[in-house]
């Protein structure tokens, strides 16, 4: 039996942000860790060492999954890229995993491991670096960052496009279309909102966590017209079950999902939107 410190070890792995992590301890009961919460907006350095239209950066280096999944649908390929969860082979990634910075300690690569690869940029606006690793990069090279945080997906795609000198219009049409066809099919079942449980599976009467709205995967659900129920402590499933809602299951040992739904991207989001709802329907 899976106990719950292998759950709490693989969705921390993953970097999870969660309103809060159901687990099933050896006696079969559900309990409850801690939070994770991701941190808030990164202020850019000022002056900021931003790209130029006449001199856009070639050697790229990715400091995220969502990251360097914008770049690969731009037609890109990075120097390298370094993620927490890794940038191996996923369902939506078709190339092979791009070079890594030799980088195991805790946080972010510093900066004598990403030396190597003689950096014109850093595409870092989904990574989870502090305000004191974002001032440090930019000492070594400019950073693309979003002033006011994480953003959205076709945000993130518009912002590195500009900086790398691509037209994003192909990309985004081609996610946006199977966005709208996802969302269309839900409404099509009578669904208005999505509760996202985090857990291996659950009794009626089992709590359950939820994943929080304000969470970025929250947040695309959000922006696709759907309401996204979560619960600050955990609360039995059937409570969770009502017409209208479709409820849908992370589970913390399937590492694509947890890192799709870690940092949703212009490539992974329709994958794992999908790979949640299917063979489910609202109650």
């Amino acid at each position: 039996m899976t106990t719950r410190r292998d759950l709490l070890r693989l969705a921390f792995s993953g970097g999870l942000s969660l309103a809060g992590l159901a687990a099933c301890g050896a006696d079969g009961r559900s309990t409850t860790s801690p939070t994770s919460t991701s941190s808030g907006p990164l202020t850019p350095p000022s002056p900021i060492r931003t790209p130029t239209p006449d001199v856009p950066p070639r050697r790229l280096v990715a400091l995220s999954s969502a990251d360097l999944d914008v770049l690969r649908v731009l037609d890109l390929e990075p120097t390298a890229a370094w993620a927490v969860d890794g940038t191996g082979p996923r369902p939506w990634r078709d190339r092979p995993a791009p070079p890594s910075p030799d980088w195991d300690g805790p946080g972010a690569p510093s900066l004598k491991s990403l030396l190597p690869f003689g950096v014109d940029a850093f595409v870092m606006a989904a990574a989870d670096a502090t305000g004191p690793e974002l001032r440090a990069y930019e000492r070594l090279a400019t950073v693309i960052v979003d002033a006011h945080g994480r953003p959205g997906w076709r945000e993130h795609l518009d912002l590195v496009a500009r900086a790398v000198d691509r037209d994003p219009s192909s990309a985004a049409e081609r996610t946006g279309s199977a966005l709208e066809q996802w969302a269309g099919a839900q409404r099509r079942i009578g669904v208005d909102a999505l509760v996202v449980v985090i857990g291996t599976g659950a009794r009626p009467d089992t709590p359950v966590a939820t994943l929080a709205a304000r969470s970025p995967f929250g947040a695309e659900i959000r922006a696709l017209g759907f309401d996204v129920d979560d619960r600050p402590e955990p609360v039995a499933y059937r409570d969770l079950r009502r017409p209208g809602v479709q409820v849908v299951r992370v589970d913390p040992r399937d590492g694509d999902v947890v890192a799709a739904v870690r940092q949703p991207s212009v490539s992974s989001l329709p994958w794992v939107l999908e790979r949640l709802v299917r063979g489910r329907r609202p109650a």
